[in-house]
């Protein structure tokens, strides 16, 4: 394709023809008519932009002025003076305009003139914001993200009307490009973080990324790490969070979340719910995620290994419960487990793609029919049900959907270590995860930060800070911004009050 437009309207037109493939294409539509005594013509994609705004934004202005105009005056009187839409640009470029045309522009051609005017009518259908899906909250907004790109960044825009917030729109993309945008605040985020944001989505040489989930295995550090370098959400109030602390956003078009980066595993255990609550309340829940990671992790795997390699460590009475319950159990504990540790996360996936409200229903009278049937057969024991079901409850703590599958594809593979190993294979397993997740980076920055190593942070990993104790950002934040509350932050006192 010519890198420039032509001056004469029909080469334009043979040009656009062809790439356009109109002789098979019905959905690009195309009006030819008179203006400032040229030729025009008009293209659009049926559905994507608006014909009542067209008719008397475009069309009536320009077939009703009465001037004589060519070349550079018509251009500026089309753009400056006729056309009533509130953004109106120009293209030189026939490959940039007809991207801009496929995502929902106007473009306007005029004879004698060697530039592509693009008008924004977008007028396509396009899903309302709605409440979270799979992030809802007690207490905070109910608004999620939608596919639409620009109505995402107004959704960043209302909660941080501040013009530091930076939206810098760039496409993805080698054959069939998406735009996407990557948002931070100015002088909080370091440049070095948007630099390297923005080189990860140059070097992503894919013909076409649909979403953020495709987008964030482009661009994290590691892809064969066990667990999450970014952090994805549907929730404009978490990814405003993300920018006050310092971190870029990157929003995708017609994707309903994005993502945040750089990020730690401490962020992983966040939930929205942290912040909207007293902070004693929001530690009290992070400790409880924490314990159910620890029993997902590790209960399986522990409860194996001692029953098998370690019966003798084990209270006599529990020890007597135990080989009493396995009496008419036919299978090893370790199939056992094994077993039913699969039944779970299959009984979890199908209760998860059957839609609506008969997922939650098929899930549980399905764990509760075979539970039942398991131990009516002798296939279980009932202790082992207790032991998948506190693990599978622990998983679900976790508030990250990720995080939640890279803890049970851990838990298996302790459980492997331990049915063949014991606690010695156990432990030396576990140790080489923890020593995998402390050498993982995301963004360039240490995974586990600013715990290991240690850095100046706010007091908000585990435990939750008061907010009038929190006056530091994120350690991802630019050294010389650090400070998020200058001066003393005030809190009401009650001293000194008269009861009435």
């Amino acid at each position: 394709m010519r890198s420039t437009f032509f001056h004469s309207l029909r080469r334009n037109q043979d040009m656009l023809a062809e790439s356009l493939n109109l002789d098979r294409n019905d959905d690009i539509v195309t009006r030819s008519f008179t203006a400032l005594g040229r030729s025009c013509a008009l293209y659009f994609v049926e559905g994507m932009s608006s014909g009542q705004r067209m008719s008397d934004s475009v069309l009536r202005p320009l077939m009703h002025a009465r001037e004589d105009l060519s070349g550079r005056q018509a251009l500026e009187a089309v753009t400056r003076r006729l056309i009533e839409a509130p953004e109106v640009k120009t293209e030189k470029q026939p490959y940039a305009a007809i991207q801009q045309l496929m995502r929902g522009q106007t473009l306007v051609l005029i004879d004698t003139v060697d530039e592509a005017v693009l008008v924004d009518l977008r007028g396509y259908i396009r899903r309302p914001v709605s409440i979270p899906q799979t992030e809802n909250v007690v207490i905070g907004p109910h608004e999620a993200f939608t596919e639409p790109l620009r109505d995402n960044l107004t959704l960043l825009h209302r909660m941080l009307p501040t013009p530091g917030l930076i939206c810098k729109l760039g496409q993805v993309g080698t054959h069939i490009s998406t735009q996407t945008a990557v948002c931070y605040l100015d002088g909080i985020c370091p440049q070095e973080t948007v630099d390297e944001v923005q080189r990860r989505l140059e070097a992503s040489a894919i013909d076409h990324v649909l979403t953020v989930g495709e987008l964030s295995q482009l661009i994290e550090d590691d892809p064969f790490a066990p667990l999450p370098q970014v952090v994805s959400t549907e929730r404009p109030d978490r990814a405003v969070s993300f920018l006050l602390e310092g971190q870029a956003v990157i929003l995708i078009d017609g994707s309903p979340r994005c993502l945040a980066m750089p990020v730690s595993l401490w962020h992983l255990f966040h939930a929205p719910d942290d912040s909207y609550m007293r902070w004693m309340y929001g530690t009290f829940m992070r400790v409880v995620r924490a314990v159910g990671a620890v029993l997902a992790l590790l209960l399986p795997a522990v409860f194996v290994s001692m029953v098998i390699f370690h019966p003798l460590a084990l209270p006599m009475s529990l020890l007597t419960n135990i080989i009493q319950s396995r009496s008419i159990v036919s299978i090893s504990l370790f199939g056992e487990a094994v077993l039913m540790l699969t039944v779970f996360d299959l009984i979890n996936e199908a209760g998860t793609r059957i839609p609506g409200l008969m997922g939650s229903s098929f899930g549980l009278v399905s764990a509760l029919i075979l539970g039942t049937a398991a131990v009516d057969a002798g296939l279980v024991s009932p202790l082992l049900i207790i032991v998948v079901a506190l693990s599978g409850l622990g998983s679900y703590a976790l508030p990250n959907y990720s995080l939640s599958f890279a803890f049970r594809m851990g838990q298996m593979a302790l459980l492997i270590a331990g049915g063949l190993m014991g606690l010695p294979g156990v432990c030396l397993l576990l140790m080489l995860m923890v020593l995998r997740v402390a050498g993982m980076e995301s963004l360039g920055r240490p995974f586990l930060a600013p715990a290991s190593p240690g850095r100046l942070h706010n007091p908000d990993l585990i435990w939750r800070g008061p907010v009038f104790r929190q006056r530091l950002r994120s350690y991802a934040a630019r050294p010389d911004n650090l400070l998020r509350a200058h001066g003393r932050m005030r809190r009401f006192r009650n001293k000194g009050r008269e009861r009435p």
